[in-house]
Order: C-alpha cells, then structure tokens, then sequence
C-alpha cells in the first residue's frame, strides 16, 4: 500500500468538487444535530457524535451520488469512500491535535498502517476527513483531510468553500500628459533646436 501523497489526494478530492462535498456533508450534519438536540435529550457525549456520522456519511452519499468515480464501501460497521480505485477516505471526529479517537479494533489500529490491506482493495491511499467541533459541539472549528503513518503525522490540508469572485482591482487613473516630469532645462534644449534651424 503506498503512503498517501499530498498533492494526488488534493487533485482526486479537487475532481467532482469531492472535497467540497465533503466539508458539505460535514456542515449540513452539524446543522441537522444542532436541530435535534433542541428536542431530546443525550446523557452520553457519543450520542452526538453518532448522529453526526450517520448525517455526515448520508449526506456525502447524496451529493456524491453521480460521482462516475466513487464506490461506497461498507466494512467492518463503517463506511468508507473510494474515490478513482485510488483514494479510500472515512469520515471521524478529530481534536485540536487532528487526532480521532478511534476503539482500538484491529481496523483502527491498522488504518495507517499502510502495508495493511484493510478492505480488499490492494493499492488505495488511505486518508481521514476529519471535523473538529468547536467546546460545546454547536460549530464546526475545522474540517480537512488527514494523513498519517502509523501514529507519525504526515501532512493535512483545510477543506474550503470555493472562492466564486476574484477580487478585481480598479485601473490606476493616468496623469495628464502636462502633469508629468519635464527633464531640466529640456525647454532651453528645444527652443536653441529651433533657434538653430532658422
């Protein structure tokens, strides 16, 4: 299994706007947990987070859905995101240190493992598209994608809204011609030019 590399992982997530859709589905779950936590009540702090998952994962099936690149594969109670046989990407929670807490199941513990064939596709970069929600878990603080290998960090980048219009400058006003700098005794220059002439 190769170790994920940065900027191939960037151009897969760029193709489809897939890391858009991600960020997306991350906001559009925050969203949806925000409205039902209005009207129950969760004593465990996992309760959270597990409603966030399922709308999280629900909603990137459903702006993914004609995706001619993605499979969604579902495996050992999770699901994850293969996009363009190359890229498998998994959807979690992370804290400040873009870390997750993951069970300690053989999965988790091999997911960066990347010698590891987890999911029987031989080949895939495996990343993390991880949120981090803000102290009462009412806002998202960051979303991005995560990679590391074994429990070494290897790079991570910020998943943004798109940016629709450039900032466009006004053109700078010209002088007037009358306004601009006459070389020093360039007038005694041309008026012994045409004195000469005649």
């Amino acid at each position: 299994m190769p170790k994920p590399l940065k900027e191939f992982v960037q151009q897969v997530l760029a193709e489809h706007d897939r890391g858009l859709h991600i960020l997306r589905a991350f906001q559009s779950a925050n969203e949806t947990v925000n409205i039902l936590s209005k009207s129950m009540v969760w004593r465990r702090t996992t309760t959270r987070r597990s409603f966030f998952w399922e709308a999280a994962v629900g909603k990137l099936i459903e702006l993914t859905s004609e995706d001619p690149g993605l499979h969604v594969a579902t495996t050992n109670d999770t699901v994850s995101f293969v996009f363009d046989d190359s890229v498998l990407v998994r959807l979690k929670k992370a804290d400040l240190s873009l870390r997750t807490s993951n069970y300690p199941t053989p999965t988790a513990q091999l997911f960066h493992v990347h010698e590891a064939d987890l999911f029987g596709h031989p080949g895939l970069q495996r990343v993390e598209a991880v949120y981090i929600p803000s102290q009462f878990d009412t806002d998202i603080l960051w979303a991005g994608i995560v990679a590391r290998d074994g429990k070494s960090d290897l790079w991570n980048f910020e998943l943004t809204e798109p940016t629709d219009a450039l900032v466009s400058l006004p053109a700078p006003k010209r002088a007037p011609v009358t306004d601009l700098a006459i070389v020093k005794n360039q007038a005694k220059r041309s008026d012994r030019k045409n004195s000469d002439k005649k």
